[in-house]
């Protein structure tokens, strides 16, 4: 069971998968700029371990719309995390997800903590039925880059492609009502975010735009986690700014509480 309750937008839920999460040093964060971390353990405890560390939650969603399910990233699978884990879920986090029942999935962008899990240890699809929505330069991007990260890429992609299972387009799109792929560049160059438009309200899932509130509060810096701080800035700052002015919820997958809103006085977890 997730620690996170769905969130209701009328007849569309959207559920929480957490893998565990693990600690982040807030020295590689706002690189730049000085930051009263003091002062946001106070406004945000939650986002917080201790005075050093930030909690990296591993976070996928499972979005149910007019029939259809689709699911927002895919956490790590078999990959294993960038660091001990802090705390880790016990058994299979997914094991609540219908996996045969998912239409459709979501891969914001190729780095393990998001594309990791789809597909499983034998490298068939984890989500047997699904297409997989992926921005194609994020697929060429790491087919040029030589780590652990672009391996799981490119041998998660390419055996989905192989199946026929892979959705490449670069233009922003529509897969199901009221679900939309927005390109929002910068963390990688095929980065994505996701708006889910319910009957009953607009959340805006961030991909990795975001990773702590001050961040939502200054969406102009630079980030250390972006291959293009300045890019990733601008597709920050114009997303939160549609967020903000249309007050939409948001829904976050690093944060340890990942639904809320940007208000003019700042992060407000929902």
């Amino acid at each position: 069971m997730s620690h996170v309750e769905p969130l209701h937008l009328g007849a569309t839920q959207l559920s929480v998968v957490c893998e565990g999460f693990a600690p982040l040093d807030l020295a590689d964060e706002c690189p730049g700029h000085d930051v009263d971390w003091r002062a946001e353990r106070a406004t945000h405890p939650w986002a917080f371990i201790d005075g050093a560390t930030w909690p990296w939650h591993v976070h996928g969603f499972v979005v149910h719309v007019s029939g259809t399910t689709i699911v927002v990233d895919t956490g790590l699978g078999s990959f294993p995390p960038y660091a001990p884990w802090t705390e880790q879920a016990m058994g299979d986090p997914w094991a609540d997800v219908d996996l045969a029942a998912v239409d459709h999935v979501v891969v914001t962008h190729l780095h393990a903590d998001h594309a990791g899990g789809t597909v499983g240890p034998d490298g068939a699809a984890r989500f047997p039925n699904a297409r997989y929505h992926v921005h194609p330069a994020d697929e060429t991007h790491f087919e040029g880059v030589d780590d652990a990260e672009a391996y799981v890429a490119r041998g998660a992609m390419a055996q989905l492609a192989d199946e026929g299972r892979v959705a490449l387009r670069a233009e922003d799109h529509e897969i199901a009502p009221g679900v939309r792929l927005v390109h929002t560049p910068g963390h990688t160059p095929g980065h994505r975010s996701v708006i889910v438009e319910g009957d009953a309200g607009t959340v805006v899932l961030t991909g990795d735009l975001l990773h702590l509130p001050v961040q939502a509060v200054n969406p102009s810096w630079g980030s250390s986690h972006d291959e293009d701080p300045a890019l990733g800035a601008r597709s920050r700052t114009a997303l939160l700014g549609q967020a903000r002015d249309d007050g939409l919820l948001i829904g976050v997958p690093h944060f340890a509480r990942p639904f809320g809103r940007l208000t003019s006085e700042g992060w407000r977890e929902a």
